[in-house]
Protein backbone atom coordinates (compact mmCIF):
# COMPACT_ATOMS: atom_id res chain seq x y z
CA UNK A 1 0.00 0.00 0.00
CA UNK A 2 2.96 2.25 0.34
CA UNK A 3 3.59 2.06 -2.90
CA UNK A 4 7.40 1.62 -2.50
CA UNK A 5 9.85 -1.15 -1.71
CA UNK A 6 11.70 -1.07 1.66
CA UNK A 7 12.15 -1.80 5.01
CA UNK A 8 9.88 0.95 6.40
CA UNK A 9 11.23 1.04 10.30
CA UNK A 10 10.32 2.61 13.56
CA UNK A 11 12.55 6.07 14.65
CA UNK A 12 12.50 7.14 17.56
CA UNK A 13 14.86 10.42 19.02
CA UNK A 14 15.95 9.13 21.89
CA UNK A 15 16.94 5.80 20.25
CA UNK A 16 18.49 6.97 17.73
CA UNK A 17 20.27 9.67 18.67
CA UNK A 18 19.69 13.79 18.84
CA UNK A 19 21.48 14.90 16.04
CA UNK A 20 20.90 18.30 13.92
CA UNK A 21 19.64 16.03 11.56
CA UNK A 22 17.01 14.86 14.23
CA UNK A 23 16.40 18.44 15.32
CA UNK A 24 15.76 19.58 11.93
CA UNK A 25 13.11 16.36 11.20
CA UNK A 26 11.01 17.77 14.60
CA UNK A 27 11.08 20.66 12.59
CA UNK A 28 9.68 19.73 9.86
CA UNK A 29 6.69 18.29 11.56
CA UNK A 30 5.99 21.13 12.77
CA UNK A 31 6.13 22.83 9.44
CA UNK A 32 3.94 19.96 8.03
CA UNK A 33 1.17 20.27 10.59
CA UNK A 34 0.86 23.98 9.93
CA UNK A 35 0.44 23.39 6.65
CA UNK A 36 -2.03 20.80 6.75
CA UNK A 37 -4.24 22.85 9.44
CA UNK A 38 -4.06 25.77 6.83
CA UNK A 39 -4.97 23.70 3.98
CA UNK A 40 -8.05 22.30 6.03
CA UNK A 41 -9.65 25.66 6.53
CA UNK A 42 -7.40 27.10 10.24
CA UNK A 43 -9.94 26.84 13.07
CA UNK A 44 -10.21 24.09 15.97
CA UNK A 45 -9.34 21.36 13.46
CA UNK A 46 -5.89 19.81 13.18
CA UNK A 47 -2.57 19.00 15.11
CA UNK A 48 -1.82 22.31 15.10
CA UNK A 49 -2.54 23.11 18.57
CA UNK A 50 -0.72 20.29 20.32
CA UNK A 51 2.74 21.78 19.54
CA UNK A 52 3.54 21.27 23.50
CA UNK A 53 2.64 18.02 23.47
CA UNK A 54 4.29 17.15 20.33
CA UNK A 55 7.59 18.95 22.37
CA UNK A 56 7.08 17.49 25.71
CA UNK A 57 6.79 13.87 23.70
CA UNK A 58 10.32 14.80 22.12
CA UNK A 59 12.22 16.11 25.25
CA UNK A 60 10.70 13.07 27.07
CA UNK A 61 12.08 10.45 24.21
CA UNK A 62 8.32 9.41 23.11
CA UNK A 63 8.06 10.50 19.81
CA UNK A 64 8.13 7.88 16.59
CA UNK A 65 7.85 8.21 13.23
CA UNK A 66 8.70 5.97 10.75
CA UNK A 67 11.65 6.10 8.38
CA UNK A 68 13.51 4.07 5.44
CA UNK A 69 17.32 3.45 4.49
CA UNK A 70 17.71 4.93 1.05
CA UNK A 71 18.75 2.43 -1.47
CA UNK A 72 20.00 2.68 -4.82
CA UNK A 73 17.06 3.34 -6.65
CA UNK A 74 15.39 5.78 -4.26
CA UNK A 75 18.67 7.78 -4.72
CA UNK A 76 17.85 8.19 -8.32
CA UNK A 77 14.05 8.47 -8.67
CA UNK A 78 13.11 10.19 -5.39
CA UNK A 79 12.98 14.22 -5.31
CA UNK A 80 12.76 17.03 -2.94
CA UNK A 81 8.98 17.06 -4.21
CA UNK A 82 8.23 13.77 -3.57
CA UNK A 83 5.24 14.01 -1.34
CA UNK A 84 5.74 10.51 0.01
CA UNK A 85 8.63 11.88 2.55
CA UNK A 86 9.05 15.02 4.77
CA UNK A 87 11.84 16.86 3.48
CA UNK A 88 14.75 17.44 3.24
CA UNK A 89 16.12 13.90 2.99
CA UNK A 90 18.37 13.10 6.12
CA UNK A 91 21.79 11.08 5.10
CA UNK A 92 21.04 8.03 4.45
CA UNK A 93 17.19 8.25 5.99
CA UNK A 94 14.09 9.06 4.62
CA UNK A 95 11.28 10.23 6.97
CA UNK A 96 7.64 9.10 6.13
CA UNK A 97 5.02 12.36 7.51
CA UNK A 98 3.62 10.57 9.88
CA UNK A 99 4.13 10.62 13.86
CA UNK A 100 3.40 9.23 17.28
CA UNK A 101 3.67 10.17 20.80
CA UNK A 102 3.59 7.60 23.63
CA UNK A 103 2.76 8.38 26.85
CA UNK A 104 2.18 5.91 30.34
CA UNK A 105 2.68 3.29 27.48
CA UNK A 106 -0.31 3.87 25.24
CA UNK A 107 -0.64 6.27 22.30
CA UNK A 108 -1.63 9.83 22.91
CA UNK A 109 -0.74 11.50 19.97
CA UNK A 110 -1.29 9.83 16.22
CA UNK A 111 -0.85 12.17 13.03
CA UNK A 112 -0.88 11.31 9.19
CA UNK A 113 -0.30 14.21 6.51
CA UNK A 114 -3.40 13.95 4.46
CA UNK A 115 -1.41 13.30 1.37
CA UNK A 116 0.08 9.86 2.98
CA UNK A 117 -3.62 8.68 4.35
CA UNK A 118 -5.02 5.68 3.39
CA UNK A 119 -1.77 4.43 2.79
CA UNK A 120 -1.09 2.02 5.68
CA UNK A 121 1.70 4.31 7.14
CA UNK A 122 -0.30 4.63 10.83
CA UNK A 123 -1.25 0.79 10.71
CA UNK A 124 2.74 0.55 10.25
CA UNK A 125 3.19 2.59 12.56
CA UNK A 126 0.87 1.93 15.65
CA UNK A 127 2.03 -2.04 14.71
CA UNK A 128 5.34 -1.51 15.56
CA UNK A 129 4.88 -0.30 18.88
CA UNK A 130 2.11 -2.54 19.77
CA UNK A 131 4.65 -5.02 18.71
CA UNK A 132 7.18 -3.21 21.72
CA UNK A 133 4.43 -3.78 24.45
CA UNK A 134 2.37 -0.48 23.90
CA UNK A 135 -0.94 -1.25 24.96
CA UNK A 136 -3.53 0.61 23.32
CA UNK A 137 -4.23 4.49 22.48
CA UNK A 138 -6.32 7.70 24.12
CA UNK A 139 -8.29 10.32 22.68
CA UNK A 140 -9.35 8.08 19.58
CA UNK A 141 -13.02 10.09 18.98
CA UNK A 142 -11.73 11.32 15.32
CA UNK A 143 -10.97 7.88 13.56
CA UNK A 144 -12.97 5.21 15.52
CA UNK A 145 -13.35 3.05 12.03
CA UNK A 146 -8.78 3.07 11.97
CA UNK A 147 -8.58 2.25 15.91
CA UNK A 148 -11.47 -0.47 15.94
CA UNK A 149 -9.51 -2.70 13.70
CA UNK A 150 -6.14 -2.89 16.78
CA UNK A 151 -8.97 -4.12 19.63
CA UNK A 152 -11.97 -2.85 21.43
CA UNK A 153 -12.69 0.72 21.57
CA UNK A 154 -14.62 2.04 25.16
CA UNK A 155 -16.29 5.22 25.89
CA UNK A 156 -15.32 6.77 28.82
CA UNK A 157 -17.42 10.39 30.17
CA UNK A 158 -14.11 12.30 28.51
CA UNK A 159 -12.45 10.72 26.02
CA UNK A 160 -12.54 6.95 23.92
CA UNK A 161 -9.90 4.28 24.31
CA UNK A 162 -8.89 1.36 22.21
CA UNK A 163 -7.02 -1.58 24.11
CA UNK A 164 -5.48 -3.26 21.66
CA UNK A 165 -5.58 -6.96 21.16
CA UNK A 166 -2.98 -9.55 22.62
CA UNK A 167 -1.95 -11.33 19.50
CA UNK A 168 0.75 -9.67 17.54
CA UNK A 169 -0.46 -11.47 14.02
CA UNK A 170 -3.79 -9.47 14.31
CA UNK A 171 -2.94 -7.49 11.64
CA UNK A 172 -2.81 -7.18 7.67
CA UNK A 173 -0.61 -4.46 6.06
Amino acid sequence: MLDIEGDVRLFNFAEDGLDSNTLEWFFVIQDELAEDWEQNGGGDRGFIHNRSSILEAFIKGNLYGLCMPETDEMFKNVTPEDPRFMMPRYGAQYRFPVFCAVDNNRIDLLWVAARMRRRGLGTRLVSLLKERGVSGADYVEGALPFWQRFGTVTHSTSHAQVHFKSDRNDLIF
